[in-house]
């Protein structure tokens, strides 16, 4: 079936339209057998009278008709392959890989079906990613809140109850805008463009966001997190997924390091662009597996230095944030045991 739909579109003047594929072989098959009846009469291939006149004509007609039928069935094959990609991939979600350099009508439609079952492949895919996100990003701040709770309930000294109480609030402020956002970005269908929540924000205001947001896991290892002064500078991103994915970042350093160490937040600007450091003196990694890390349940995934759980998501789902916001992140490390480097690359809101 399909040498037959290519032969065709090899064809000059049939390469271009399907209608004149189908009109083509239904006008020859028409024509056989006047062709057959012609060629009997110059030829002299049996006297030509009586009976010997109808039999020709049928045989040549129901030979005809066959062959034409038989053709014409042929020029279904991309209908055919057609609804056989969309029920491989609505029953299996197989992606198909359909030819696509055909330019009739039925070559087209097979374009079109490829185009659609890519674009909802990756909006499906989207979609999982965001709903990962929530789990995992919801995980974290609310694991905070409960542990901030639980130190209000013993705590005497009225200073840091207040300031306990202060860091609820924000947080739960922050999370709540998050999840409206993320709403927000599902009922829109904007999964892949997130730009239309976007606004120039201080990137010191970023920063003390993401880091409010690890105080307690740097708390409880005695871990303390030193920021270097920050340029005042304004990148333009959604504050609260941008924050998200930056404290995911200072979240991991933590993890990674022994209780009683240092992770260290550096901001550069150059070239248009703001140069984020999270520098650890953690547990580090070889360092020909960085792009390991980024990978979605990447088996590079560990437990933290006092046993914290890895979901194997989170480097993921940070990358993704940041290319979103038009950015770029890397990893490196000098092997085991000696710590780890993350840097960020952002462009400057103009």
């Amino acid at each position: 079936m399909k040498n037959v739909y290519q032969f065709f579109s090899r064809s000059g003047f049939l390469s271009s339209s399907y209608t004149l594929k189908f009109l083509f072989i239904a006008f020859i098959g028409v024509h056989i057998p006047l062709i057959v009846l012609i060629m009997a009469i110059v030829f002299d291939w049996m006297p030509f009278k009586g009976w010997n006149v109808i039999w020709i004509a049928l045989t040549a007609t129901l030979v005809a008709t066959g062959l034409t039928l038989l053709l014409l069935k042929s020029l279904l094959w991309p209908i055919l392959q057609a609804k056989n990609a969309l029920q491989d991939y609505t029953r299996k979600k197989i992606i198909p890989v359909l030819p696509i350099h055909y330019t009739d009508e039925a070559g087209q439609l097979l374009q079109q079906v490829q185009v659609a079952i890519d674009s909802m492949d990756a909006l499906l895919k989207e979609r999982k990613d965001i709903l990962t996100l929530l789990s995992h990003d919801l995980r974290t701040p609310f694991t905070q809140l409960i542990g901030l709770g639980e130190l209000l309930q013993v705590e005497k000294n009225q200073e840091l109850s207040g300031k306990y109480g202060g860091i609820i609030k924000k947080m739960s402020e922050e999370q709540l805008v998050f999840i409206q956002d993320i709403i927000q970005i599902l009922e829109s269908g904007k999964e892949n463009d997130i730009s239309h929540i976007f606004e120039a924000r201080n990137i010191a205001d970023i920063l003390s966001i993401a880091i409010d947001m690890q105080q307690l896991s740097a708390a409880r290892k005695q871990i303390q997190v030193v920021v270097h002064s920050i340029p005042a500078v304004k990148v333009k991103c959604n504050n609260r997924l941008l924050s998200q994915a930056i404290s995911n970042i200072i979240g991991n350093a933590i993890k990674f390091s022994h209780r009683g160490g240092e992770v260290i937040v550096k901001l550069h600007v150059f070239s248009g662009h703001i140069h984020l450091l999270v520098a650890d003196k953690g547990i580090g990694f070889e360092s020909g597996k960085a792009e390991l890390l980024f990978q979605k349940f990447t088996s590079e995934g560990k437990t933290g230095t006092d046993g914290e759980i890895s979901s194997g998501v989170g480097l993921y789902l940070t990358r993704k944030v940041i290319q979103n916001h038009g950015g770029m992140i890397a990893a490196f490390s000098e092997g085991k045991n000696k710590g780890a480097v993350f840097t960020i690359q952002l462009p400057i809101a103009h």
